[in-house]
């Protein structure tokens, strides 16, 4: 099974943060700082699992998971979007949208990590 995640987040330190954890954890991982350019590079390479950001200029993680769920070719890679907003305020929402899970922010690395391999159907031991 494929390991390579898309992260999209308009903060460079925090898309550093994440492709190292989880290259560390046998992940390859490609940026996007926004759904604009996350939506260009998923039209040319083939991803398991995009890791989105709410809160991004030009097209919010919301609006890129609804337009993965609109082109045929990206339907079913799973995304998982991050926010620091209340969960019960978003959750609904995101779901409707195609969100395969939602992590609040600030994210606890080892519960993404499950949220991640179970999205793509290789649960991560964590220990």
């Amino acid at each position: 099974m494929m390991k390579r995640l898309l992260i999209v987040d308009d903060d460079p330190d925090h898309r550093l943060i994440l492709r190292t954890r989880f290259e560390e954890k046998g992940y390859e991982c490609e940026e996007a700082e926004d759904g604009g350019v996350a939506l260009s590079k998923l039209e040319t390479d083939q991803m398991a699992l995009v890791l989105t950001d709410l809160n991004m200029p030009g097209m919010n993680g919301l609006e890129l998971i609804d337009q993965m769920g609109r082109l045929a070719l990206l339907q079913n890679t799973p995304a998982i979007l991050m926010t620091i907003q209340s969960m019960e305020d978003m959750s609904s929402e995101a779901y409707k949208t195609g969100a395969s899970a939602i992590i609040s922010k600030p994210y606890d690395f080892p519960k993404l990590l499950e949220e991640v391999g179970r999205a793509i159907g290789q649960p991560e031991t964590v220990g």
